[in-house]
């Protein structure tokens, strides 16, 4: 939301002048610097959630390393059985080996034992290589582990002092420009408003019936319960900004879009010519709003403020407001 908030106020300070140079300088700087503490806070979780995941990865081929680790210690296990036997058998025969018990037989026996004593003493040595070569890799891949198992609990500390540090720096740059908008009166409310109103949604309502505007073409207003056309609600949000910077306070919004069935309620509870007909008002387009407090009042301050800057945002009282019906609160949107 902090993100979001902050891309809100850049639309609206490249939009609105604010008065005094010196501090408006001031409170765009503040806002850069939100906006890069954000938006470096952004682009470090998406790293961090990728590296998350190759170091998950990671930690899938240690779990195989170690498990090829034991099958190697299974292997040598396995080996040092009939090694055992060789020697032992070796061991026990006179110089003239294992032929020497073997004389009182056949010469074809004799020829037998001596092919399988020589196949024997080659076995030996070809598993005396193996055992061999998997005692060396034995010790590679368990160096191979302790330096994947070092690493990633490296990496997952680094990562994670990285992210705590841009989400620190994110939030201070973010108080401190919400409490320079709180000590010039503006609510960060209206921001939060805006922050998720989108103004080309508005092509969303082409070929819809007045009063039956889809949702996705209208956007909240920062009183509960009020919507405008996406559009409108974006050049509303950002007039009140600047009504905020003169008055110290949102315009009060006593009525915007209406559906059809609002527009016959208001129409039936109205004397006739007060109330447009359902379905040919513009609240029933979400380009309308009465505002309150003090705007209603034709030509008071506030009221002459709406007539003279609202034009800039699209917004106007139309002639027919002024005299038939006389309705002083009402402004239209006309981009």
């Amino acid at each position: 939301m902090a993100r979001a908030f902050v891309l809100v106020l850049t639309t609206v300070l490249c939009v609105v002048p604010l008065p005094g140079s010196a501090y408006a300088s001031e409170l765009e700087e503040l806002r850069e610097q939100a906006e890069q503490a954000a938006s470096d806070l952004e682009e470090a979780t998406e790293q961090h959630v990728e590296r998350q995941e190759d170091l998950e990865s990671a930690q899938e081929d240690l779990v195989d390393t170690l498990h090829e680790l034991q099958q190697t210690e299974v292997e040598l296990g396995e080996m040092r059985e009939p090694l055992a036997r060789l020697a032992n058998a070796l061991y026990r025969q006179p110089d003239g080996g294992m032929l020497q018990i073997l004389v009182e037989g056949s010469l074809d026996d004799d020829m037998q034992m001596q092919s399988y004593a020589a196949k024997l003493s080659e076995d030996n040595q070809a598993l005396i290589q193996d055992a061999t070569d998997l005692r060396e890799e034995q010790a590679e891949l368990a160096v191979e582990a302790q330096q994947m198992q070092t690493d990633t609990q490296l990496e997952q500390a680094e990562l994670a002092a990285e992210v705590e540090e841009l989400r620190d720096q994110s939030e201070e740059s973010t108080e401190r420009l919400t409490t320079e908008l709180e000590e010039r009166g503006l609510d960060p409310g209206t921001f939060q408003a805006a922050a998720e109103c989108d103004g080309s949604k508005a092509s969303e309502a082409d070929n819809y019936p007045n009063g039956l505007v889809p949702e996705e073409a209208l956007c909240a207003l920062y009183d509960e319960g009020h919507f405008l056309r996406a559009d409108a609600a974006e050049s509303f949000l950002e007039l009140n900004m600047e009504y905020v910077e003169e008055f110290g306070e949102n315009m009060c919004i006593n009525s915007s879009y209406r559906d059809l069935p609002n527009q016959h309620r208001v129409y039936a509870e109205q004397p006739p010519g007060f109330a447009a007909v359902p379905g040919t008002s513009n609240h029933g387009l979400g380009q309308a709003i009465d505002l309150g407090c003090g705007i209603q009042n034709y030509q008071s301050e506030r009221w002459n403020w709406m007539e003279e800057n609202g034009a800039r945002y699209g917004w106007i009282h139309p002639t027919w407001a002024k005299n038939n019906p006389f309705e002083p609160w009402h402004w239209e949107y006309e981009p």
